[in-house]
């Protein structure tokens, strides 16, 4: 990857790095515990605007699911980008990425949907973007959001 900075490599792609979202509860966006990043659940947020909310394959389609994962990345991403001073040398990986998907009881595509968000991070990271993942699905999520993320990421020593 020749592109230097989270951010330019995001440029690249026709993305940009989003800014932070204010946490909807007590808790705090992130935290780093030793090497390791812990990134709370996030909404498919930009600019605190929920871009996606219904559930997918009633509302929404499998396209429209993982563009909204596709924006939980990228707040993933914003909040990496802010605790490495956006260079992404000083990610080891992406270790674990957990998604939950709005949708009903018989949908069965979670994993399709979730695409969105893991197909980013190695697009930006490369290697380093590739990552243990759960799917899974709810009947229904905070603000009527359509999906939510977290993730896992191992930063250098």
């Amino acid at each position: 990857m020749t592109a230097r900075t989270i951010s330019s490599r995001l440029l690249s792609l026709g993305l940009s790095l989003p800014s932070s979202n204010t946490p909807r509860g007590g808790y705090v966006p992130f935290m780093k515990v030793d090497n390791l990043l812990f990134i709370a659940g996030q909404a498919p947020r930009l600019d605190g605007v929920l871009k996606f909310a219904g559930k997918v394959g009633v509302d929404l389609s499998i396209e429209q699911g993982q563009e909204a994962a596709r924006i939980c990345g990228l707040n993933i991403l914003g909040h990496l980008a802010q605790v490495v001073g956006d260079d992404p040398d000083k990610v080891v990986c992406i270790a674990r990425v957990a998604g939950v998907v709005n949708c009903r009881e018989d949908f069965e595509l979670h994993s399709k949907v979730l695409d969105g968000a893991s197909e980013l991070f190695t697009s930006v990271l490369g290697d380093a973007g590739r990552h243990v993942r759960i799917a899974t699905g709810a009947s229904s999520l905070p603000s009527r959001m359509a999906v939510e993320v977290e993730a896992i990421i191992r930063l250098c020593d």
